[in-house]
Parts: C-alpha cells; sequence; structure tokens
C-alpha cells in the first residue's frame, strides 16, 4: 500500500477556508464523510474527510484534507489512503487519485503544491 500526501500553499487568499471546504465537498466526486471549518485563535481552519468506492479494486479508499489561514497564507495538507485489496493491499492507484483529485481543485484557485510524497 501506498498512501499520497500532498502539500499545498497559497499567498493569494482569494477564497476564505469555508468556501474552499465548500468547493471541495461539490467538486470531489466522493460521499462527504466529516467536513467543519472553525476559527482557533485568528486563523481558520476546516478538516474535511471523503471516501470514496473505487471498483476497479472493490474496495474503498479515505481523502483527508486540512485547510489553514493564518492571515498571511492559506495551507492544504492532503492525505489519500486506504483503497487496497488482497492479501498484499494493492490499491492500483486509487489513494493517489483520490488525493489528486483535491490537489486539481485547490490548483485552480492558484494553490501550488509543494511536497508531494509516498508513504
Amino acid at each position: 500500500m501506498s498512501n499520497r500526501i500532498i502539500q499545498m500553499k497559497s499567498d493569494k487568499r482569494e477564497k476564505s477556508v469555508a468556501d474552499l471546504a465548500y468547493l471541495l465537498r461539490d467538486e470531489i466526486n466522493a460521499d462527504m464523510i466529516f467536513g467543519k471549518p472553525c476559527q482557533i485563535g485568528g486563523g481558520d481552519v476546516a478538516l474535511l474527510c471523503f471516501e470514496r468506492m473505487y471498483f476497479r479494486n472493490g474496495s474503498y479508499a479515505s481523502l483527508t484534507v486540512m485547510l489553514t489561514d493564518d492571515g498571511d497564507v492559506q495551507t492544504a495538507d492532503i492525505v489519500g489512503y486506504g483503497g487496497g485489496e488482497g492479501l498484499m493491499n494493492f490499491s492500483w492507484g486509487a489513494n493517489r487519485n483520490f488525493a489528486e483529485m483535491a490537489e486539481g481543485v485547490l490548483r485552480k484557485q492558484g494553490f501550488q503544491t509543494y511536497s508531494a510524497q509516498k508513504i
């Protein structure tokens, strides 16, 4: 199993964290399990959790996105995981594909990827 982690940031701040959370909810083709934008101190945070069935391997992949805005920069931490099947737990790219969906939505909003890794 190779989970996918993508880290992005944006200095543009064209949309609020809550607006970005709603945009991801509407644009990603998946079931939102949990989504909560809130303010903490002087910053905004949203934690979003999604789940999606991948028929090519008959299992669910999960996606967690944490959006933050500290007043100067917005960041997004995207983690795609699960989606594996069988004894060796092969995901056939389901978790990578799921994470890249969120990356694509945020890229259209001015975010840039600064780290992407498999774990």
